[in-house]
């Protein structure tokens, strides 16, 4: 497989550009928040603009857009607002990239659908990891998966005062996360040991009921050949939320052609870059040895 230097490098030389590049952070945020609320419009989504806003938690970014809907049809507004914003990071990601330029994107977004229920209104909020957004935006996953996921984590206010309820997504880094699960990936793609483990889990994936297998799986998968990885480049133990996260995350990305796997990665790298961060050695010199030790 080819050596990553060359990209280590490129990423090296673009953190030096965003270092360099007058645009305040504070600026990017803002026409980040109207381009989003532009999109919106575009599928006639009612935004309001006084709860949009962006906040910092740990090493997350968090987008949070607060949309409308009429009494039945909230589940619609939350897709159909969830897609646009896909669609929008994805474009905006590759525009930057190409252009060597730097761009706000969100670790987490966060949409709350403000929706009657008899004479009163609730607030049903949910908070995802931005790169299943654009996941769902290109067709990767489908609206059917996506809500599966939106209704593990969903929350619901009668106050219009959200609480923080699931503090896992908020406290881990998103992006580096998204970063390891798209090299382990990578690395994988043409490791033939991979392939009856990606075969059983492409079966299982079908089949109603063995999602919690295919779970187990994944996280066994990763436990039993990137512990050391985890331990090493993420300075701790992996929580198995942590590494089901991951897991997942592979999971989709070993499933693509390996320039689309090598696209995503070259994304979620340069956002990691564009919080101030350089590309972990650690990546690197972790998988020079990985691939003599199995003579990849």
């Amino acid at each position: 497989m080819k050596n990553f230097h060359s990209l280590i490098m490129y990423f090296l030389v673009v953190a030096t550009l965003v270092e360099a590049n007058t645009t305040k952070p504070q600026a990017l945020s803002k026409f980040f928040i109207k381009n989003i609320q532009n999109e919106l419009s575009y599928f006639r989504i009612d935004c309001i603009p006084i709860y949009t806003n962006i906040s910092q938690t740990n090493n997350n970014s968090i987008f949070t857009v607060r949309v409308s809907s009429r009494r039945n049809n909230y589940e619609e507004v939350i897709i159909m607002s969830l897609g646009a914003i896909g669609r929008y990071l994805k474009k905006q990601l590759n525009h930057a990239i190409k252009q060597e330029t730097p761009t706000y994107s969100p670790s987490i977004v966060t949409i709350e659908c403000e929706t009657p229920v008899g004479r009163d209104k609730v607030i049903i909020s949910c908070s995802l990891n931005s790169n299943i957004l654009i996941q769902f935006g290109d067709g990767t996953i489908t609206a059917k998966d996506l809500w599966i996921t939106i209704k593990s984590s969903i929350l619901a206010s009668m106050d219009f005062t959200m609480q923080d309820t699931s503090p896992d997504i908020f406290i881990a880094d998103i992006d580096f996360e998204n970063m390891v699960s798209t090299r382990i990936a990578l690395e994988g793609k043409n490791n033939p040991r991979l392939s009856t483990v990606i075969s059983t889990a492409l079966k299982a994936s079908w089949v109603p009921g063995l999602e919690s297998q295919l779970e187990n799986m994944l996280v066994s998968h990763l436990k039993d050949n990137h512990t050391e990885l985890m331990q090493k480049v993420m300075g701790h133990k992996l929580s198995d939320n942590q590494m089901l996260r991951i897991g997942k995350q592979f999971f989709i990305h070993i499933q693509k052609p390996f320039d689309e796997i090598k696209q995503s990665h070259t994304r979620d790298s340069m956002k990691y870059v564009w919080k101030g961060n350089l590309y972990p050695k650690d990546l690197d010199q972790y998988y020079t040895k990985y691939r003599i030790k199995h003579n990849l």
